[in-house]
């Protein structure tokens, strides 16, 4: 298998230079502005059949329109992510299980402040024997040992690395710098030409842009004020912009995918907090009698999201709702979508 590296010079320069380029997102509201053209909506939902039909269902406070918005699908982006990594194993150019200290000679500057606006970065360089510990598989299945976030304290384990499932934002992070040296791309660049593009995903971006301005969707906090957080730049954990129809085709994509999905499916982590839910290589993955399907949740301030996809069946389900407190609103449209029981939905982090 090729086990490229990261030239010093490239990493230096693109790597410094994007981190120098992010403002950060504010972690307090921030008003939507004119621009958001679909404020009112709610929720909005779409199913898959049996793998193959995309079916978008109501729309809540949307005004009747036949575009409900677009929503920020928060850690919804993660699968994306993994799916474009997990590309470049199946074409060997990357190896799983090699020390990221090889894949990245340069080293790694973490990004203290990464959700500050307009605010300087604070970085601090991750020690060389830290990377040697981490692998692409462990940050796919968030056993790197890595926290979260650690906003405003240096990158360091939180637990033993490869000891158990730790869900990480970090190690998305770290993923998608890992891309940009092995590419040269920015994470909108290469999901565009690889994913949005081909997968007529045309409402779908990982940084704000004039495209997907008119059609913003508001997210809203338990008290009804009005949250609509802009991402500049691309967050791989987090700053997804999509619509429920655009991600149920990337739902449909990944169903497909035999070879990918044997990747995501084998060799799974148990999550210890609830029996019948693991993680994969990118997905969280449930188990029920007769039934094994992939999923995601994502939560930012002023949205919640849930996607679940059925292995079997090829039937799948995307919520998205604008509301801080909206997630027990997923909850139920994925229940109602996909009936039976689901033991993801009690993982605490579900909120």
């Amino acid at each position: 298998m090729a086990r490229p590296c990261v030239h010093r010079r490239q990493l230096l320069w693109r790597g410094t230079g994007l981190l120098m380029a992010w403002p950060g997102i504010a972690a307090a509201a921030d008003p939507a502005g004119p621009e958001a053209a679909a404020a009112a909506c709610v929720q909005s939902t779409a199913r898959l059949v049996r793998g193959e039909r995309v079916d978008p269902g109501p729309a809540e406070g949307c005004g009747g329109s036949a575009t409900p918005g677009v929503f920020q699908g928060a850690s919804l982006a993660k699968p994306l992510v993994a799916t474009l990594v997990l590309r470049r194993v199946l074409k060997g150019q990357l190896d799983l299980d090699r020390p990221l200290d090889a894949l990245l000679p340069e080293g790694y500057a973490h990004r203290q402040n990464l959700f500050a606006l307009r605010e300087p970065p604070v970085l601090d360089p991750v020690p060389r024997d830290m990377l040697a510990r981490i692998t692409v598989r462990r940050l796919l299945s968030h056993t790197a040992g890595l926290p979260n976030w650690a906003e405003g304290r240096a990158l360091r384990f939180a637990v033993e690395p490869g000891t158990r499932w730790v869900y990480s934002g970090e190690g998305y992070v770290l993923l998608q710098h890992l891309l940009l040296g092995l590419t040269g791309q920015t994470l909108q660049a290469l999901a565009a030409q690889e994913l949005f593009g081909p997968l007529g995903m045309a409402d779908s971006a990982f940084r704000l842009t004039e495209q997907i301005r008119p059609a913003l969707v508001a997210g809203r906090t338990a008290s009804g004020q009005v949250r609509q957080l802009r991402f500049p730049h691309e967050i791989a954990a987090a700053s997804l912009y999509t619509t429920a129809a655009d991600y149920a085709r990337f739902l449909a994509a990944t169903l497909a995918d035999r070879e990918l999905l044997a990747q995501v499916t084998t060799s799974p982590v148990a999550v210890p907090e609830v029996p019948g839910v693991s993680w994969g290589l990118g997905w969280g993955l449930e188990q029920t009698p007769g039934r094994r399907a992939l999923w995601q949740w994502g939560a930012n301030p002023g949205f919640r999201s849930l996607a679940m996809a059925e292995l079997e069946s090829g039937n799948a389900v995307v919520a998205l709702v604008a509301q801080d407190s909206g997630m027990d609103q997923a909850k139920a449209l994925l229940r109602q979508a996909l009936p039976g029981p689901h033991p993801a939905l009690a993982l605490k982090l579900v909120s």
